[in-house]
């Protein structure tokens, strides 16, 4: 059994839980610490940017412990072999068995070319969608890019709300803008693997709505759209 010594090191998030179950489903079983795809899976999670250098080991992320994470993770697909796994590592299996493995592959794929950008983990305070707490910093970030292309959009037609239908009081059309913001249509691993962004898959929320899709998101473990969310808070409000 390798050896991590990683004791003191970060836990491992979903989007790192999700590469190497991706990595057991490839092999359909564990492997070696020296196997070359071990070796590159530890080397991408220690230049990805998710946990702050200051809060690493010298082993973080090390072979021997990519390598014992396969093997917890294949103890949480078939459970009796002895090995403990974590609740990230069983909830990450519940979500995508064997069956799923091709949609486990995609999601893979999109957290393997999200490290190539220069985000900052996020902060504690926030929620984390569906895909994991980094898609979520990106996708935050991204909706703030492309506000200004929204609201500029809306310019002629007025501003309003895709879910509560608010219109903002009469001032300055500055001041009108500052009650809205951008919101991505289609789930976060969709919008990743997409070069670039049309306006037309943007929704004009109010900061409250947008706050509100946000968190349904994030609870309910499921992508919501603006649709959807204006229904949950119609009938709400019944």
């Amino acid at each position: 059994m390798p050896i991590t010594k990683g004791h003191g090191n970060p836990d491992w998030t979903r989007e790192e839980t999700v590469l190497a179950l991706d990595l057991l489903y490839k092999h359909d079983k564990p492997i070696d610490r020296k196997h070359a795809d071990v070796l590159e899976l530890s080397k991408l999670l220690r230049d990805a940017p998710i946990h702050p250098v200051e809060k690493r080991k010298d082993s973080f992320r090390n072979p021997d412990g990519v390598a014992l994470k396969l093997q917890n993770l294949f103890s949480a697909v078939e459970p009796g072999r002895g090995l403990t796994y974590s609740q990230t590592d069983q909830k990450v299996v519940l979500e995508f068995p064997k069956t799923e493995a091709k949609k486990l592959a995609r999601l893979a794929r999109v957290i393997r070319n999200s490290f190539q950008g220069d985000l900052k983990p996020r902060g504690d305070d926030e929620e984390e969608f569906i895909e994991g707490g980094w898609l979520t910093s990106r996708h935050r970030k991204r909706e703030g890019r492309l506000r200004k292309k929204l609201l500029q959009r809306h310019k002629d037609g007025g501003l309003r709300c895709e879910i509560c239908d608010f219109e903002p009081p009469d001032l300055e059309h500055e001041i009108q803008e500052s009650f809205f913001e951008a919101h991505h249509r289609i789930p976060l691993s969709e919008a990743e693997e997409q070069r670039s962004t049309k306006v037309s898959d943007l929704s004009l929320l109010c900061a409250c709505c947008h706050r509100f899709i946000h968190k349904i998101i994030a609870t309910r473990k499921e992508w919501v759209s603006p649709s959807k969310a204006r229904e949950i808070l119609a009938e709400a409000k019944r």
